[in-house]
């Protein structure tokens, strides 16, 4: 059967019905549901819904560019609503606690914030074993969220690792971005401590919250603030370290007798609250850790050291090679896929 923008149509083997907002060809459609969400179905999947009066009947046979409108209208008025001024673009997770007086002493809703221009396609996959799982996968419309999933902190901890893959695009001309997969360790313990979740403006409410991208084109000299001095930079880092009972990396112990040390770049790890901050300046924060422990490193004669940067768009990993680069006394390469995936850079001195 053949659909058009703007018919309503059913799904053939789930429940529930939606309206053609796209016809993406090779039989694919885009469907938009009662919440207002787009999701990709192939048309051989759709049946027609029947129209409850002539009027609906009528409507369906508009000409493409009304139903378009009428839709377009519709996800601008979404978009308002979550255009936040001053609050770095980029794709968020959000940890929300429905109790936020008490945040740990309940259920956790799970949010995934697309505070962007672009629409985007996600898929989210837990790790099992080798291999990853699926959990949720769809479309979010720009300046708009999706619901995860609602979950208590020993749930959270079960799911051990979270993987985001992101693919950007627009309806019209736009600026090419490179797709993203993102991983982050999930530990439950962080999500039964209320001085996890802090009042944040994308969310409105006290919630934890986890940046998969930062969408800022500039480069770091570029993005760089003046006011960011290193002591400012010092401080941040210092107060991290005191505030986190247990880090993502490892204390330097003794492998057959030789020093290693494990380093996690992830901005999250680095500071209780990036709100606000720049591309440029988080990603200045980021290497001025590796900085700081490669001099550690050397001064007690660690034989090496692992950086986890993730993958990303790839240009936390180019800046940190540039770093290396300029080291004397070191060899670098990719660190193992078994255990990091693309995700890491390994250090060894000599």
């Amino acid at each position: 059967m053949q659909f058009h923008k703007g018919d309503k149509v059913r799904f053939l083997n789930e429940t529930g019905s939606g309206v053609v907002t796209k016809i993406m060809g090779n039989g694919m459609m885009m469907i938009e549901v009662e919440d207002g969400f787009e999701y990709p179905y192939p048309a051989n999947q759709l049946v027609a819904a029947e129209p409850n009066n002539e009027k609906e009947e009528e409507g369906k046979r508009r000409p493409d560019s009304v139903q378009l409108n009428a839709i377009n209208s519709t996800i601008e008025n979404r978009a308002a609503e979550l255009f936040i001024p001053n609050y770095t673009d980029g794709i968020y997770i959000a940890f929300i606690p429905k109790h936020q007086q008490f945040p740990s002493a309940g259920e956790i809703e799970l949010i995934l914030y697309n505070h962007s221009d672009y629409d985007i396609y996600f898929a989210m996959s837990l790790k099992d074993g080798r291999d990853w799982s699926c959990i949720q996968s769809g479309s979010i419309g720009p300046r708009r969220n999706l619901k995860i999933d609602t979950l208590t902190p020993q749930a959270i901890d079960d799911w051990g690792t979270l993987k985001t893959d992101l693919l950007f695009f627009k309806h019209a001309y736009y600026e090419h971005r490179a797709p993203v997969s993102d991983q982050l360790k999930l530990r439950g313990v962080k999500f039964f401590k209320d001085a996890t979740y802090t009042t944040d403006l994308l969310t409105g409410k006290r919630a934890y919250i986890s940046e998969i991208e930062i969408l800022e084109p500039s480069t770091v000299e570029k993005d760089a603030n003046p006011f960011l001095s290193n002591d400012y930079i010092n401080r941040m880092l210092a107060e991290k370290e005191k505030t986190m009972t247990g880090k993502k990396f490892s204390i330097p112990h003794l492998k057959n007798q030789v020093l290693e040390k494990e380093i996690d770049l992830h901005i999250e790890e680095l500071l209780e609250n990036w709100t606000g901050m720049t591309n440029g300046q988080l990603i200045a924060v980021q290497l001025k850790k590796v900085q700081q422990e490669l001099d550690e490193a050397m001064s007690n004669r660690l034989q090496r050291i692992v950086f986890i940067h993730g993958v990303g768009n790839g240009r936390l990993k180019t800046e940190v090679i540039k770093i290396l680069s300029e080291c004397k006394g070191i060899r670098f390469q990719d660190a193992s896929y078994q255990r990091y995936g693309y995700g890491a850079t390994e250090v060894v001195f000599y």
